[in-house]
C-alpha cells in the first residue's frame, strides 16, 4: 500500500488543527501551509474533502479560519485515510462488507490474504486517533531522531498511565 502526498498533507493539516492550543480560535490555510511547509493551493483541495468528511470545520471572516469538528480524540485515522483516499484497499471484494462484489464464483486464491490485509490496515487506522498521532509528532522543523524521542516520552507515559488506572 501506498500512502499518497494527498493522504500524507492532510492528515498533517489535521495534526496542525489539533495543535491549536486554547487561545487560538482556527488557523487559516496561509498559517497552516507555512506551519507545515505546504503548497496553499493543494490544501485548498484537501480541506474540502476534510470538511465534506465531518472532519473540519470552518470560520469565515478576517479571523476565520479552521478548527477540528469535534475532539481530536474522536477522530480515527481510518476516517481521515478515507476522507483523503477513499476506500482503504482497493479491490471489489475488500472489506467484511464487500464480499458479495467478488464477480467470481468462487473466492479467487488471493481473497483471503487481501481480507487479511484489509482487516489489519482497517484494524490498525481505527485503532489509532488524531490525539494520538498529535501527541507523537515531531513536526516539520523536528529530526526523526526527536521525533523517535517524542514518541517514546508518549509510549512511556501511557504505559504508566495504563498501570496506574
Amino acid at each position: 500500500m501506498k500512502i499518497s502526498t494527498r493522504t500524507e498533507y492532510g492528515i498533517r493539516v489535521l495534526v496542525a488543527l489539533g495543535r491549536l492550543g486554547e487561545d487560538e480560535a482556527c488557523l487559516s490555510l496561509t498559517e497552516i501551509a507555512k506551519r507545515e511547509k505546504l503548497p496553499h493551493a493543494y490544501l485548498e483541495q484537501l480541506v474540502g474533502d476534510l470538511r465534506r468528511a465531518g472532519l473540519v470545520s470552518a470560520t469565515r471572516g478576517k479571523s476565520g479560519g479552521y478548527r477540528l469538528a469535534r475532539p481530536a480524540s474522536e477522530i480515527a485515522m481510518t476516517e481521515a485515510v478515507r476522507a483523503l483516499e477513499g476506500p482503504l484497499l482497493e479491490m471489489p471484494c475488500a472489506g467484511a462488507e464487500d464480499l458479495e462484489h467478488c464477480d467470481r464464483p468462487q473466492p479467487c486464491s488471493m481473497h483471503e490474504v487481501f481480507q487479511r490485509v484489509y482487516e489489519s490496515l482497517s484494524m490498525s487506522l481505527g485503532a489509532t486517533n488524531l490525539a494520538e498521532v498529535v501527541a507523537t509528532a515531531g513536526g516539520p522543523p523536528y529530526p526523526p531522531q526527536v521525533r523517535r524521542r517524542r514518541a517514546a516520552q508518549h509510549s512511556a507515559l501511557s504505559a504508566q498511565e495504563a498501570r496506574s488506572s
